[in-house]
């Protein structure tokens, strides 16, 4: 195997090129900078851990290759590291053994493989190297980022502390080079962690003493709390089992009810015999009217007043007999505001046919969460229909009244239509 610096160039460029166009701007620690300090420790422990210059080489170009992954995938990325660096290879005509020399050297960075050979004890090393950077914490917050972005995994600060904690006092590096060089401030970082840990576990432990030392006083104002809210509790549900109608209410509601329709259906019943009568009489007069004046071709005064004097009974009886069926229909439209304030009653058909079904339903639904609205709606019912029979009644009263009286001063008026010629003529006689 023979070195090409041209080739270690190139790739270069090319890696360099990959990641700065097309890497992810959510990877803040894996980037274009993570893998240059990678390439720089590289060298550097190779330098100082008697390996030649072609295995500086071969190290060079697994470290420019080990992360370029990151733009196909996270968890496993190692994969497509290789997959990327074997294909560049080949294309460049690379000898097989540079090839799977570098293949190796990319896969030991995974997590979870231990390096055998020195060129993988020092890139191992190399890319654990903020372990023991002055900065290394400020690397770890970096990783934090990306393991919230990538891994779907939100971390407190004390569990991000104490998983970094355990990666930092169970890791160990590999060449004796990075343990002097990394060693101390990776000491000091996990010190740092260790007391950060440390600091949360108290703040936790601080807390539930001071949960713990609530005194007597305060639980006792807690109890006396809890008492006065089951007591409103209780009232409530006695208030609501008072609310719920037994046998003899519910029959109430239906007698009530029978007798309210049954009522309306005598009020309409009479108004119609008065409608009928009326319009009977009135044809008849009418009738009559016509084939006497088609007879005498005028008609005569003594019996104009009679007929007209029925006539005018009859309209009026027909005018308040229509105004007591007459129907009232509202709009028919409600709105969520008027069921939330129960201002519309939902058993009155005039009050919902026009609203959509779903919103009716859902009006219905709602009042029958409500035993208070439920059966105050049923009682204003009650009531509006009590309301609608007096009305029916007070027309009906009238329209008799008329049709009663107004028949006997038509009767009177028509005797003595009849009487005052007579009169009239005897006195001149």
């Amino acid at each position: 195997m023979s070195m090409d610096l041209q080739l270690l160039k190139n790739a270069e460029s090319f890696v360099t090129e990959m990641l700065d166009e097309h890497l992810s701007e959510n990877l803040t620690y894996h980037n274009l900078d993570h893998t240059k300090n990678v390439v720089k420790m590289v060298e550097e422990i190779s330098q100082n851990s008697e390996v030649n210059a072609e295995e500086i080489y071969q190290l060079k170009i697994a470290a420019w290759f080990h992360d370029v992954g990151y733009l196909h995938s996270y968890d496993g990325h190692e994969k497509d590291s290789i997959r990327i660096a074997e294909e560049y290879l080949r294309s460049k005509n690379a000898d097989d053994e540079l090839i799977k020399t570098v293949s190796r050297l990319i896969e030991v960075t995974e997590l979870e493989v231990m390096p055998e050979t020195l060129l993988e004890k020092v890139i191992k090393d190399a890319d654990m190297f903020h372990l023991g950077s002055p900065k290394g914490l400020v690397y770890t917050d970096e990783l934090r980022n990306e393991y919230e972005h990538f891994k779907n995994t939100v971390y407190t600060d004390e569990s991000w502390d104490k998983l970094n904690y355990k990666f930092y006092r169970d890791h160990d590096y590999y060449t004796q080079y990075a343990n002097e060089k990394f060693g101390q401030y990776k000491s000091e970082n996990t010190l740092l962690l260790k007391k950060k840990v440390k600091k949360a576990k108290n703040k936790v432990q601080k807390e539930k003493e001071k949960k713990n030392r609530l005194s007597r006083a305060a639980l006792e104002i807690q109890l006396k709390s809890l008492e006065e809210k089951l007591n409103k509790t209780k009232n409530k549900l006695k208030k609501t089992e008072q609310l719920r109608p037994d046998r003899g209410i519910e029959t109430m509601y239906r007698t009530t009810y029978r007798t309210h329709i049954a009522l309306s259906s005598i009020a309409d019943n009479k108004a119609n015999i008065l409608l009928s009568i009326s319009t009977l009489l009135m044809g008849i007069i009418f009738t009559e009217v016509i084939n006497g004046i088609g007879e005498l071709k005028e008609l005569d005064n003594n019996i104009a007043f009679p007929i007209v004097a029925v006539i005018i009974v009859c309209m009026a009886t027909i005018i308040f007999a229509i105004l007591a069926t007459r129907p009232k229909v509202n709009s028919g439209v409600f709105t969520r505001e008027d069921i939330i304030q129960k201002k519309t009653n939902l058993l009155f058909f005039g009050n919902y046919h026009g609203m959509p079904l779903d919103d009716y339903l859902w009006g219905v639904g709602e009042m029958m969460k409500d035993a208070e609205y439920l059966y105050g709606s049923m009682s204003k019912d009650l009531f509006f229909l009590g309301k609608v029979l007096a009305k029916k009644f007070q027309y009906l009263r009238i329209a008799y009244n008329i049709f009663m009286y107004g028949i006997i001063v038509s009767l009177m008026v028509a005797m003595l239509a009849y009487m005052v010629p007579y009169l009239f003529g005897t006195a001149a006689g």
